[in-house]
Parts: structure tokens; sequence; C-alpha cells
């Protein structure tokens, strides 16, 4: 399999946001699945439920049209994430901890449990007795510490939010891996269900080339790029042999592709990001799993001094002059739910009693004259995509900021990828259509990533010592406590506005009504260890 690049990377996470959005989406009018028009009521959970069986069905391959192709099995170059085929990864080797939707709280799954000293800055990780990777070889103590270290040496996509935190980690015994952290880290478990935590066999990576072998249910058949990866049942699986002989991934382009061919029976399961296209699956009452992801459609502003938007007065403009449900309607049809809140009225972590910027495109003219009479000319650049919704995008948000006095000179391009390039590789822009993403699960990691100044993976450029401070309390912060900070880091963020949110999206996950046992996890992943297809009986 091929070696991905940074900027695929970029584009597989990130690029499933807004820019994707505004890729699919087109002008107005509701989706043919409703009559009314109007949304159903968003849901964090499965919907409709999976039937319980006392006989499940052995045998068969289950097909899910994935959101995007998993072009290596190696958990350093392919994100953990269910739009970047994460999915395929975890089917493979599994992972140390799932998040259970239902509960809302991180368990052990391929490790038998995890708990963590006072203050959290010693994480104890107890393995199951007996487990075994594909080849046959123990999963030890010794075989967790090698896999981490080797995904962090090799810069796996989390690694940057792990590595400043991490102290080391030691195995004690065979069954008992210690991490050390130099912070205290309330939610570390859920790194545990991502990258890191999908643990990789020895002869894995004791070659010259990588080898895809895991402790999970799965795997590899053969792999066809562009068209579809196939994997196999194993045997020896620890949670018991899977029900389904084989799991098949294809990759249809976009999101009304892969509606398409649920509905016309070519594939058992899909995923859908585009707020169109999941209003249609969820009038054609699909039963599946469905998420909220705050910041799923902003307008990326460059931070940077030298930039426009290193002046906060120059980004409150930008806040005041736009009017997201007017971007709703045109770009997509009024489905998607317009929200300059970092946390919508959609997420468990939404700020009841804080200000939400308002539409306000007087006290915008009067701060962009402000600026300009400390030296701005006026002039912002706008990074866009050259499709129709981009486009769509492009012309609203020229005529909402240049009612407000700005001057704005928009390029779109063609290629999601040269996009992500200029944006989170280059940073050459001032404005751009993104998504950031940030999971209900674990804030705290793309706030860091997003926010915090000492990100190498910040696009944005924002540095702000007092976010710094929210951010790094919210890591070390537990249960009813983290609302009372993420309520401050809304507040923040309505102050400084970093970026301007447009609206989160809501991914859902719809499958064929013979489909049972699917498990989701962090970032939309799915298990299919107990997946079966078949009829109660």
């Amino acid at each position: 399999m091929k070696r991905t690049t940074l900027t695929a990377r970029l584009v597989a996470t990130f690029g499933a946001g807004a820019l994707v959005l505004s890729a699919c989406g087109g002008g107005g009018g509701a989706p043919s699945g409703s009559a009314s028009g109007e949304t159903p009521e968003p849901t964090t959970g499965i919907i409709g439920g999976q039937e319980d069986c006392d006989n499940p069905v052995e045998g068969g391959t289950l097909t899910l049209a994935d959101f995007s192709e998993a072009r290596s099995l190696n958990p350093t170059q392919t994100i953990a994430s269910a739009f970047a085929g994460g999915t395929a990864l975890a089917a493979v080797y599994d992972v140390l901890v799932r998040y259970n939707p239902e509960t809302q709280e991180f368990e052990p799954h391929l490790a038998e449990d995890v708990t963590s000293n006072e203050d959290f800055t010693e994480w104890t990780v107890t393995l199951r007795d007996g487990v075994t990777f594909s080849d046959g070889t123990p999963l030890n103590a010794q075989a967790v510490v090698d896999s981490a270290n080797w995904y962090l040496t090799n810069r796996g996509f989390e690694a940057a939010v792990i590595g400043p935190h991490l102290a080391g980690i030691r195995a004690e015994g065979d069954n008992t891996v210690v991490f050390d952290l130099t912070t205290p880290w309330a939610t570390f478990p859920a790194l545990l269900g991502q990258g890191i935590g999908m643990i990789v066999a020895p002869a894995a990576i004791s070659g010259p080339e990588f080898q895809p072998i895991g402790a999970g249910p799965f795997t590899l058949d053969r792999y066809a790029p562009q068209e579809e990866l196939v994997l196999n049942a194993r045997d020896g699986y620890w949670d018991d042999d899977p029900y389904l002989d084989q799991l098949r991934f294809v990759w249809l382009g976009n999101d009304d592709a892969r509606f398409e061919t649920l509905e016309s029976e070519g594939a058992d399961v899909t995923v859908l990001r585009d707020p169109g296209v999941v209003q249609e699956a969820r009038d054609a009452g699909y039963s599946g799993y469905s998420t909220v992801q705050s910041l799923g459609n902003i307008i990326m502003v460059n931070n940077a001094e030298g930039r426009p938007g290193a002046d906060p007065r120059v980004r409150q403009a930008l806040a005041l002059a736009v009017d997201p449900s007017v971007l709703n309607e045109r770009v997509f049809g009024g489905v998607d739910i317009a929200s300059k809140a970092l946390f919508s009225d959609l997420s468990r972590w939404h700020a009841e009693d804080v200000e939400i910027t308002p539409l306000d495109v007087e006290q915008a003219r009067a701060l962009v004259e402000e600026a300009k009479a400390d030296g701005f000319d006026g002039t912002i650049r706008y990074l866009g995509n050259a499709s129709p919704g981009g486009r769509d995008q492009a012309l609203a948000l020229q005529a909402m900021l240049e009612n407000a006095g700005f001057t704005v000179e928009t390029e779109l391009l063609q290629s999601t990828a040269d996009i992500i390039q200029r944006v989170f590789v280059s940073r050459d822009y001032d404005l751009s259509q993104a998504g950031l993403s940030i999971t209900e699960e674990d804030p705290f990691q793309r706030l860091y990533s997003s926010f915090h100044s000492e990100s190498l993976s910040s696009a944005s450029g924002y540095a702000n010592p007092e976010m710094d401070a929210l951010i790094t309390e919210l890591q070390g912060t537990e249960g009813d406590e983290r609302q009372d900070v993420l309520t401050r880091i809304e507040e923040l963020f309505q102050e400084t506005m970093p970026v301007v949110s447009l609206s989160p999206v809501t991914p859902f996950f719809p499958w064929q009504d013979d489909v049972h046992g699917v498990k989701p996890t962090v970032d939309g992943m799915l298990l299919f260890g107990d997946a079966w297809i078949g009829e109660c009986s």
C-alpha cells in the first residue's frame, strides 16, 4: 500500500469538513426525501436501534461504502477517524478502549481495565490474558510499549497532541502498561481508542516494510486502490470469532453516490456528512448512528502577524458581518444548523448562558473603520472551493463582508488538496473555508490542536495565554466540571473569535434493516467484530 502524504492526511481529516460540504452542496430546495423540507430533530447515538436476536446468522460479506479510502493500513499513515479510513484500521488492529455513545464513557475494549492515579498523571492499562495477534504471537505489555513508541516515533496523527504531555511508557510484567504524563489528563483513555491504541504486532514493524498484523477481528485479503479493500474474518479473535466471513470497503466519491448505493442495496452501511443527504437518509427512516461535530463548517482566519486577522477588531468585524443562516440557505438549501457558537445547541457541551456574537453590520463597519484608521487597507483575501457550492459560499461571503466595509479578493481552487496545502501546510491565506470537526467524545484534543499556542498543527496561528490556560485546565478536568471549563472557553471564543463558526455538522452512519451488532466508537469509527447480516429468527 502507498504512503500517504501529509497533505493527503490533512485532506482526509480536515477536508471532511466544510471543504467537502461545499463541494457537495448545491442551491436551495429540500431533498426529495422530505415533503416539508424541515430537518428532523438531530439525535446523538443509535437511531432506530439494532434488533437483538438470540441466533445471529454466521457468514456473508458486509459492504461499507466508506467516506475515505484507507490507502494504507499503517496506523501512522492513515488517521484513526471514520472520515479518513479509520474504520478499516480498527477492524485489523482493534482498539484498547472504546467510546460507548450510550453511556458517553470510554470503556476498556481490547484492554481489560484502564485506571489512573489521583491527579491523572499516570494511567495504567491492564491487558486481557490470552490475546494474540493474527500471526499467533501474544499481545503482551512489551508489544504495547513497542507499538506505542513506534507510533510516536513515526509521528502518527495524534502524536502532536500526545508527545508534549508524555514522560514515558513502560511495561510492568506481561499484562500491565503504564503511561507516565507530564500534565494531568483526565480524558487520556480517548487516545487509547485512536491510533496509538491500535496495537501492531512485533512482526509488523520488524522488517524493512510494514506488515498489517494486528489483534483485531479481521485480516487483509486484498486491496485494489480506488476499487475495494477486502478483509477476512480471523480465527482466534479474543472476543470470539466474527460472524461475518468478510468485511468489504468501497469508495464512491460523494454522499449522493454513497446514499444511492445504500438505497439500491449495493452497500450495507455507509457514511454521510452532507446536510441534505443526511436529512434524506433520516427522512427515509434508516437506522444508524448519528453524532455531532462542532466547528464543522467555519471561516478559517489567519491570525498570524502581518495578516488582517492578527487584529482582533478585524476578526470581530468578520463575525458580526456574517449571517450563517443566509450561507446555509444558499449553499445547503437551509438543511444544516447555522450557528456562530463554538458548541451549538446540538452539542452536549452547549453553553446556554453565553451570549453568541450577533449579526450587526453597523458595528462591523465601525470596527473596520477603526482598523483602517490604524493602517489596515481594508483588503482581505478569501480562499475557497471552485465547486458550485463553494462559489455560492464565496459570493455570499463577499457580499456580506463588502457590505461591512471590507474589500474582498476571492481565489477559488479546483482541488480540495490544494486548499488544504495552502491553509494547513504553507498557511498562505487570509480567510478560507474549513472545518475543525471537534468531537463530542473528547473536545480537548482538537481544541488543543486548533487553538493552543504550542500546537504544531494550528492553521489559524491564534495565540492567547488565557485560552492556553483554559485548554490545559480542561485537559485535567473530568465529569460535570468539564462543562464549566468549556463554558469559559466558549466565552473567550466569542470575545476573541479565532475563527468564524458557521455551523456544526451531524454525520450519519445509516445501515440496512438486516444489519446487526455494529458498535460505534470514537470519531465515528465503527467496530464490526460482533456484526452480522440476516433476519432475526
